[in-house]
């Protein structure tokens, strides 16, 4: 959307001349239109409003509304009032101090609108005239205006205008017709509503079902339609008109909350196979569909979803339950799974495949305010109580429970006099005690929840950093290298007399070093360097555990206690960070089968690597038996990887299996160079690159058939 989105709503409900009947919807067109043209996940206005206003106001707010704007701009104009023609025809809108005596000077002209919209030098420009020039008048609405007024005459300067620029005028109905309010006549009107046209454009506009293409945009002409399609439903009579003078192309006014997709065609030998006698045949369909779950092509993706569903009554246990895992694995997962309201906007986060990151929300009462900014759901309250938001996607409907509760404003009438008169006494004040009250409401969420909101959207916060800071500064400085060969990392006496000194580039050091720059980077950064992070903390504390299970720390030369402290500070990094990244759910299964194939295969060879003999005749297992660790916990943190759903959770866990084979893969490096053992640093090498080769493959998501 490029170049300024500016509306200016005009609405008259209020007449001083007792000849002009009073109405009920222009007031509840201005606060509806307004709402949802200023949400910035649907129409990104910056909205104005005037309200039973004077017409040399609305003269002077029309003419500055037009004025002084840039070719790209779009505006929207908006009036909802009576509709009245003088006796040569011409069209007048009526507002609040108009005399329908005198017209021209106390009414606003439609030839003044006509002329400020042909000298603007904005190129998009839609006026909206919520108006009625005549017609019938069916039982239980509320007629606008008497009379007969011609738009497309009052507005046909518009076709001359020139330089590319587009203007579009729509009305609520044609020349011969009224146009009606919703509800009772104004007088018995006890809940006033918008007018059946204003009511209809807010409602495309906030469901986004006025995007007939599914393109994600509302344009104007798709807008009229489904306007005019609504309005047809209340009352037949009723015709709205949409005139284009010089426009090219179509005017995007909102985007739209509803993405319609449209499912890819399957091909025919994956349906053959759905069909086939043959388990297997048909379980090797289920891990292809999985696959396509998290495709970035909407259509392969739902054809997914679609086709999975029609295995669900598998015959085969094995097929049904890989589909129901593979279903389930898809799910929409919404972060917090409930929300507490205590006056402040409450933040959702949408995690999933692209698929199930499609879902709108929408709220269940009209007190409460859901705004949507992509992954994002913002959720506000104007009134206690309790409520849902409702999240809607091409794969199904996710209810979130909402309860509301209003701050305390607690208006102690003290008996002393100061008090009375600046703060109790004022009850119509709202607004200047939620001030007094939200620093005590905010206060005890800063113990606890307060790391979420950080992290939610994408960005650790600043406790989380210091402490990953301080804790890899302390394991650097415990492990720090010296001169060469001058202190034992480890030191095997007793059985095989292999050592390892401390280097600059071992396995512990690096990995604190590694946790020390990565961290200084993950504020911005954000999981991916948590991930990172977490990866070299695990390989010091497996290390840490190592040396200690074994007993062969005792040999270290310099800092026999060193490694108490290195797993101490290794526990402590790796708690705050599962606090703060932990996901809603630990899951196992399902994971795609060839990334666990891979995945299994590297943890095999990296066992293999400590099971051979080095020329010595002493494999690693027998220093300790301690050394089948590193295999396991690579595996398991490469296993969650390949099962996790939530993004965030996604995004973290492939980068700590990832750093932590790197890290295995760097800790072979003395069979190679010191232990004269090439076949062992191989089969280490191999198996940690099999590893980080199959999480990686979760990520792209690499395509497997059946």
């Amino acid at each position: 959307m490029d170049g300024s989105r500016v509306a200016l709503v005009v609405a008259n409900d209020q007449y001083d001349d007792p000849g002009l009947k009073r109405l009920v919807a222009p007031a509840q067109d201005a606060a509806a239109l307004a709402e949802v043209l200023a949400d910035p996940s649907v129409g990104g206005f910056e909205v104005r409003v005037l309200h039973n206003e004077s017409a040399q106001e609305i003269r002077l707010a029309v003419e500055d509304f037009f004025a002084d704007r840039a070719p790209e701009d779009l505006l929207l104009l908006h009036f909802s009032c009576h509709g009245l023609k003088n006796a040569a025809g011409e069209l007048f809108l009526a507002v609040a101090d108009t005399k329908p005596a005198r017209l021209a000077s106390t009414a606003v002209a439609a030839d003044f609108v006509n002329r400020q919209m042909a000298d603007s030098r904005a190129q998009r420009i839609a006026l909206f005239l919520d108006c009625c020039y005549g017609g019938a008048f069916p039982r239980g609405m509320v007629v606008r205006a008497a009379g007969e007024a011609q738009v497309r005459d009052a507005f046909a300067g518009q076709a001359e205008v020139g330089g590319g620029r587009g203007r579009v005028i729509v009305t609520a109905s044609s020349a011969m017709e009224y146009a009606f309010e919703g509800g009772q006549l104004a007088t018995d009107a006890a809940k006033p509503a918008p007018s059946v046209f204003t009511g209809a454009v807010v409602d495309g506009l906030s469901t986004g079902e006025a995007d007939k293409d599914g393109d994600g945009w509302v344009g104007l002409s798709e807008l009229v339609g489904y306007v005019t399609d609504r309005i047809h439903r209340v009352t037949p009579n009723q015709n709205p008109q949409m005139w284009t003078f010089g426009s090219q192309g179509e005017l995007l006014i909102a985007r739209s909350r509803v993405r319609r997709i449209t499912p890819a065609p399957l091909a025919p030998a994956l349906l053959e196979a759905m069909e086939s006698p043959l388990p297997a045949a048909r379980f090797g369909v289920v891990d292809y569909l999985r696959e396509r779950l998290y495709d970035a092509d909407l259509g392969q993706a739902y054809a997914a979803w679609q086709a999975l569903h029609r295995m669900i009554g598998d015959d085969s246990r094995r097929v049904s339950d890989a589909v129901a895992g593979a279903i389930a694995g898809a799910e929409l997962v919404v972060t917090p799974p409930e929300v507490e309201l205590t006056g402040e906007t409450a933040e959702l986060r949408l995690e999933g495949p692209p698929i199930a990151l499609t879902a709108s929300a929408s709220a269940s009462v009209s007190w409460l305010k859901v705004e949507q900014d992509g992954a994002i759901v913002r959720v506000r309250a104007d009134e206690a109580g309790d409520a849902s938001v409702i999240l809607s996607g091409p794969i199904g409907e996710r209810t979130i429970p909402v309860r509301a509760t209003l701050p305390d404003t607690e208006s102690e009438p003290p008996a002393p006099p100061p008090e009375p008169e600046p703060e109790p006494v004022p009850r119509p004040a709202p607004v200047p005690e939620p001030p007094q009250t939200e620093p005590r409401q905010t206060e005890p969420p800063q113990a606890g929840p307060l790391p979420e909101p950080a992290v939610e959207t994408g960005r650790p916060p600043w406790w989380l950093i210091a402490v990953l800071i301080v804790g890899s500064v302390l394991l650097i400085g415990i492990n720090w290298p010296g001169e060469a060969e001058s202190s034992n990392l480890w030191y095997d006496v007793e059985t095989t007399g292999w050592h390892v000194y401390r280097s600059w580039h071992d396995p512990v050091f690096l990995s604190s070093v590694t946790a020390l720059v990565v961290s200084l980077i993950s504020r911005w950064a954000g999981p991916v360097a948590l991930g990172v992070v977490a990866g070299a903390v695990a390989g010091v504390l497996q290390d840490a555990i190592l040396i200690l299970g074994a007993g062969i720390w005792e040999n270290d030369t310099e800092t026999p206690w060193s490694w108490l402290a290195v797993l101490g500070i290794g526990l402590v990094l790796a708690a705050v960070l599962l606090v703060v990244l932990r996901p809603e759910r630990w899951r196992l299964r399902p994971v795609p089968v060839r990334s666990a194939a891979l995945v299994v295969a590297g943890g095999i060879l990296l066992l293999a690597s400590g099971l051979i003999n080095h020329p010595d005749g002493f494999a690693f297992v027998d220093v300790t038996v301690l050394a089948v660790l590193e295999p396991v916990v690579v595996v398991a943190l490469a296993w969650l990887a390949l099962a996790a759903v939530e993004a965030r959770a996604l995004t973290w866990l492939v980068a700590t299996a990832t750093t932590y084979a790197v890290i295995s893969a760097i800790a072979a490096v003395p069979a190679l160079t010191g232990g004269d053992a090439p076949v062992v640093f191989l089969a280490a090498l191999l198996g940690s690159a099999l590893i980080v080769a199959g999480v990686l493959s979760r990520v792209l998501r690499l395509q497997s058939r059946p």
